[in-house]
């Protein structure tokens, strides 16, 4: 398989790090797209440690919040530049807040959490569609969560924010129907995550789905296997 280059927000923990691993075996090139240097580089040091290819991994600092315009534009020429263009891009970054009531929300919180989960997907969106126009066939991969749809009360500015996102990339779809560009909506049910650890201190992670599996789920499909799978453990993944 021809390697492929791949830009996956998130990137320094939970799915978005699995995903990059299981792509690294795979031998393709990663964009790792974090605020949490430490982490990435932790990561890097250990993939740079062991028998995969550390020259397929690189590391690109970025916090989604604090970005302006000219950092997501920056982001399009520093990637062109080294690569000409990119096979695919994996929006997997978010926060997810404490369950509050919409009564009790913090307004600054709302906010911000609003901007890192919807407004800063629209720029990465909006910089990355001419780098992947440059693929055979681009893959644009939006991560959004099952729970916020079966269960929305106290999930606030999150849920609003993947409701938002959800309708975006179905815009974008629409939108580049008749290009080589493909979007994917991932509707996942629960897995294991650090952010969930500390939401539901008390639920044991060993009894989820793990981050690898997840990760996996949603390769298998985008690559391989039809337009929309789903599972009960998994979720749903539509090619739309």
């Amino acid at each position: 398989m021809q390697t492929q280059t791949y830009l996956i927000t998130g990137a320094a923990q939970g799915l978005g790090n699995a995903i990059a691993r299981e792509l690294i075996k795979q031998k393709h090139q990663v964009i790792l797209l974090d605020k949490e240097l430490k982490r990435l580089n932790a990561f890097y040091d250990e993939i740079a440690e062991s028998e995969l290819d550390i020259n397929l991994v690189a590391l690109y600092p970025m916090d989604l919040l604090g970005a302006n315009i000219d950092n997501y534009k920056e982001l399009t020429e520093n990637l062109a530049n080294e690569y000409g263009h990119i096979n695919g891009v994996f929006l997997n970054a978010a926060t997810l807040p404490a369950f509050t009531p919409i009564e009790h929300f913090d307004f600054m919180q709302w906010y911000e959490v609003l901007h890192t989960n919807l407004n800063a997907n629209f720029h990465l969106i909006q910089q990355t569609l001419p780098l992947l126009s440059g693929a055979a066939e681009g893959k644009m991969i939006v991560i959004t969560d099952n729970n916020v749809k079966q269960h929305p009360a106290y999930y606030g500015a999150y849920g609003v924010a993947k409701a938002g996102l959800e309708q975006l990339i179905k815009t974008v779809a629409q939108e580049t129907k008749q290009t080589g560009t493909h979007c994917y909506l991932a509707n996942l049910e629960t897995f294991a995550t650090e952010s969930r650890g500390r939401l539901f201190p008390g639920e044991n992670p060993n009894d989820l789905t793990s981050a690898e599996d997840m990760a996996s789920f949603i390769l298998d499909t985008v690559f391989d296997k039809p337009i929309m799978t789903t599972t009960a453990d998994f979720g749903t993944i539509e090619k739309l």
